[in-house]
């Protein structure tokens, strides 16, 4: 059976859609269709890697994520990750390793995120839009250790990049002593 639209957005809808669950009932519930995102974890060739303080209106607060941001129609996830970088960090990476994929929020949306280290950078400018207050800003894999562990980065997709590319080597090693607590 087909989704029945809700209500429908620029970029999101919330439709009725209607399943049969593994049990063979029928099923009729909401989800939030999305068009996707990327999430991208840009690191120095010194180790360092680049966040992003930006302020989020549905929150009101600012928080510390890295660099991300909703497909474009059509658009191929690693086009989006590139054009994220730029617009939201004022560089572009001539290396890109992906990392996988992420189901943010499963229980209510069908997003699905895509996951890109971002190496071998080279400083451009930004293209903020309007509404986008972000201030980038380098940390050490040390920092960036001690912003995780002490509830500093409340943002899941970041959380979940940093510990994918930890896992896949890909950042330098930290004490994993705060994973023991």
């Amino acid at each position: 059976m087909n989704d029945t639209i809700r209500y429908q957005w620029q970029k999101l809808s919330l439709v009725e859609a209607h399943t049969y669950t593994p049990d063979g009932q029928y099923h009729a519930h909401h989800v939030v269709r999305h068009p996707g995102a990327v999430v991208v974890l840009p690191l120095s060739d010194a180790g360092n890697i680049l966040l992003l303080k930006q302020f989020r209106p549905a929150i009101n607060q600012w928080i510390i994520e890295a660099p991300a941001g909703t497909l474009e129609a059509k658009e191929p996830p690693r086009d989006a990750a590139k054009r994220e970088l730029e617009e939201e960090t004022g560089y572009v990476a001539t290396r890109w390793h992906p990392l996988g994929i992420a189901h943010p929020v499963p229980g209510f949306c069908d997003e699905v995120q895509y996951f890109y280290i971002a190496q071998a950078l080279t400083s451009t400018e930004t293209q903020l839009d309007d509404d986008e207050f972000i201030e980038p800003y380098w940390v050490s894999p040390s920092q960036l250790q001690a912003l995780v562990a002490n509830g500093q980065v409340t943002d899941t997709k970041t959380c979940a990049i940093i510990l994918r590319a930890l896992c896949n080597g890909l950042i330098p090693t930290m004490d994993v002593e705060c994973l023991k607590k």
